[in-house]
């Protein structure tokens, strides 16, 4: 008579062919999840930026300086006048500092007379100081290289240009390339479309005015005299001009 077959084998064979298939799919499940890591990491999350931020019309700057004409690449300032005798006058602003807007109304128009008048040698400091509070960043460098661009053709068209920039200065949230194009583009006879998409003057506002800024002017606005501070109240209208002619 023969002996029952035990039942051992099928059981363990049973136990290790559900182990393997347990093994299978941790590999397999495995295999997903590294695969979703990889390409989790390959993609651009939140906070990473993978290009010129939408708005701002793209402008970076070749990173190679180039500083407006008539200014050495490592000259800080755009210098709008020259006078022999008289004092000379750096002014440091930001385009979208709303204490540079004040400044411009109320002592632009006789700094320019000044200028004009070849009473002052006129050093203008456009800082991009500001350009990491504004969304998307950058907006107080492109600004200031707009105003550039106009005066790469004629200095004097840096006063309409910055007068008009400052008149629609914005907010926070800043303007892109394309608006500020048609703001110099309505105040000056220049069409900066070139100049403002390739960014021309953003490494040296960056490299050369910003630094020098940094170590000369606690902020802006910010006026030297032959080298002073102005320590008199800036936007008290006349109060530049009584400074310079009793320099």
């Amino acid at each position: 008579m023969s002996q029952p077959r035990s039942r051992t084998p099928l059981v363990l064979g049973i136990i290790g062919g559900v182990a393997c298939l347990g093994l299978v799919l941790v590999l397999v499940l495995g295999g997903i999840v590294g695969f979703l890591v990889l390409r989790e990491g390959s993609e651009p999350g939140p906070g990473t930026e993978a290009g010129p931020a939408e708005g701002t019309g793209g402008s970076t700057g070749s990173g190679e300086v180039v500083a407006p004409p008539g200014a050495a690449a490592d000259q800080p300032y755009l210098e709008l006048s020259t006078s022999d005798d008289g004092p000379v006058v750096d002014v440091y602003l930001d385009f979208l500092c709303p204490h540079c807007q004040t400044f411009e109304a109320t002592q632009g128009p006789d700094l320019q007379e000044m200028a004009e008048a070849g009473e002052i040698t006129l050093r203008m400091h456009p800082r991009p100081m500001l350009d990491a509070t504004s969304s998307p960043a950058g907006y107080s460098g492109r600004a200031a290289n707009a105003a550039l661009c106009a005066a790469a053709e004629d200095p004097a068209n840096w006063y309409p240009a910055s007068a008009a920039l400052f008149a629609q200065q914005p907010g926070s949230a800043g303007l892109p390339d394309e608006e500020l194009i048609g703001i110099v583009g309505e105040a000056t006879p220049v069409d900066i479309s070139d100049c403002q998409a390739e960014g021309t003057y953003l490494p040296w506002l960056e490299q050369v005015v910003e630094p020098e800024a940094q170590q000369a002017v606690p902020g802006t606005p910010a006026l030297l005299i032959d080298g002073e501070q102005f320590s008199g109240d800036l936007t008290s209208s006349g109060s530049v001009r009584k400074a310079v002619e009793a320099a």
